[in-house]
């Protein structure tokens, strides 16, 4: 920016700050919040920054809908980022709930898709890079995919999925599949410095020379040309039967298998469940402990995203629903055993969180009574109590994300979260857990003051179930991740220490799986 350009933008800035936002159209009031955002994270202005804030909150009390509420939401989480750019990256930051609140709240918007394209591209590209401040560097990839399914050529997505998967990939054990992680972030590097990609922002031109620099380190550390001539991204189908291809092909194109590589997108390649716990110490008189207990929320995990398939493909009635009568109340109720599996699976996938919790309690010694131990709470000491200084900050982006996914859902009253369904979540967990879900047919109006119920459709209830299960995914690819950057952590306390190793045991055989 010149000091022309400084000059300019710092009178602007005066102005819309004079004229403010008071007796103007929702439209004009909207331009002017999300203006001065812009103009005050750019400057570096905190005066101007805490007035775009404090308009932001007034419009939202106006009661700002549809298209506007979107644009207000997006603008009101680059203000509030406004605070936190600049400082040194750590678990804890301050505004980056709210910020993916918001972008989480303006991209759940039912009129998005109206949006224009290059507003909605910016909106899932600032939320993809939220996320990735997290550490939930799967979320991100997922938001960038989507602005690539927009705008093929939006640069900064591109860039920010070049870095993430090089990120990534340091993350990963298996050689292969590192490699391959490399091999598409150096395809991302060069279509982000194509002459055909599109930066909306003259600030962003600077991706160009960083995804150089990533493009030519992944050149200086592998044979790029060698890797493309293979096509590591297919891989033989392996389904035996029509009805296991249509699984498989749910399974990939949902990304819900336990496999790095579904992140990469959709490729064949991908179609099995091999993640397992990083390499780990343990003691010698009990080698399998952490082992035996991943297997086993692996193997629930898989179970429940079965149960969700069969629930939501069954298209007849089952022989087990005859001749079992149900009345027919309005709003009608769905009751049947499709919908009693996608119940289950919901169940099964809740409850892989507090699992987790239970996993990183022991792993981690922190010493947290049994009856205590929850994915919410395992992170601090208290509820206002710092992170537990037995956690890295510095570097662990595995147990980082997990940090910041425990955010995602809802305990009590005052629990700060960063998506705006986290109570809905807790609330279908609790009713179907202890309570009375009642799953309706079509959307129920509102919930009678005297029905024991919580209502909610059958359509939401499936879309909630498949999105608890890529969570529960998530957890669990975090988890390993997590678990190999401590072990890399305490290495050098066990210098001198002799360490046995502990021989491999051999897989359970598919024909013992019954």
């Amino acid at each position: 920016m010149t000091d022309q350009d400084r000059l300019h933008k710092n009178a602007l800035c005066d102005l819309l700050m004079e004229e403010g936002i008071e007796g103007r159209q929702d439209e004009d009031a909207v331009t002017r919040a999300a203006s001065l955002a812009e103009l005050a994270v750019e400057l570096g202005r905190k005066d101007c920054l805490a007035r775009a804030l404090a308009w932001h909150d007034v419009l939202e009390q106006r009661g700002i809908r549809d298209e506007l509420a979107i644009i207000l939401d997006g603008s009101r989480a680059n203000a509030i980022a406004g605070n936190r750019y600049g400082t040194k990256w750590q678990w804890e930051q301050d505004t980056l709930a709210r910020e993916i609140f918001y972008l989480r709240r303006a991209v759940s918007y039912p009129k998005f898709n109206r949006v224009p394209d290059t507003a909605r591209c910016m909106i899932l590209n600032n939320l993809g890079n939220r996320l990735r401040v997290a550490g939930r560097l799967i979320e991100s990839l997922e938001y960038w995919r989507r602005v690539l399914e927009l705008q093929p050529n939006f640069g900064m997505a591109l860039y920010n999925r070049a870095l993430s998967l090089a990120h990534y990939a340091d993350a990963i054990e298996d050689t292969g599949t590192r490699v391959l992680f490399l091999w598409v972030a150096h395809k991302e590097a060069s279509a982000a410095l194509a002459s055909t990609a599109v930066y909306t922002h003259p600030r962003d031109e600077g991706a160009r020379v960083a995804a150089k620099r990533l493009k030519e380190w992944i050149e200086s550390i592998m044979d790029v040309e060698a890797a493309a001539t293979l096509n590591p991204l297919t891989w033989p189908d392996i389904s035996a039967t029509k009805e296991e291809h249509g699984y498989r092909r749910w399974c990939l194109t949902n990304r819900l298998y336990l496999n790095p590589s579904t992140d990469l997108g959709r490729p064949t390649v991908a179609t099995t469940d091999f993640l397992g716990l990083s390499s780990h110490v343990v003691r010698v008189d009990a080698p399998h402990t952490f082992g035996s207990f991943f297997d086993q929320m692996k193997q629930e995990y898989v179970s429940a995203r079965w149960m969700l398939y069969e629930g939501l493909s069954i298209k007849v009635p089952h022989f087990s629903d005859r001749d079992v009568p149900l009345n027919v109340t309005e709003p009608r109720p769905t009751l049947s055993l499709a919908i009693e599996r996608v119940k289950a699976a919901y169940r099964i996938s809740y409850s892989l969180f507090d699992k987790v919790g239970f996993f990183m309690n022991a792993y981690m010694g922190l010493g947290i009574p049994e009856k205590r131990v929850s994915f919410r709470t395992l992170w601090r000491s208290g509820d206002k109590g710092p992170i537990r200084r037995e956690f890295d900050q510095t570097g662990n982006w595995g147990f980082c994300a997990l940090y910041w996914l425990a955010k995602d859902f809802f305990e009590k009253e005052n629990d700060e979260v960063a998506e705006p369904e986290a109570r809905g979540l807790s609330d279908i967990r609790n009713y179907l857990e202890h309570k009375y879900l009642r799953i309706t047919v079509d959307e129920p109006a509102t919930n009678p003051p005297d029905d024991l119920a919580l209502m909610v459709s059958r359509q939401q209830f499936e879309a909630k179930a498949l999105h608890l299960l890529g969570l529960a995914r998530s957890a669990l690819i975090y988890l390993t991740i997590g678990v190999g950057f401590e072990e890399r952590r305490r290495q050098p306390g066990r210098i001198g220490v002799p360490l046995e190793e502990i021989p491999l045991t051999p897989d359970l055989p598919d024909a013992e799986k019954i």
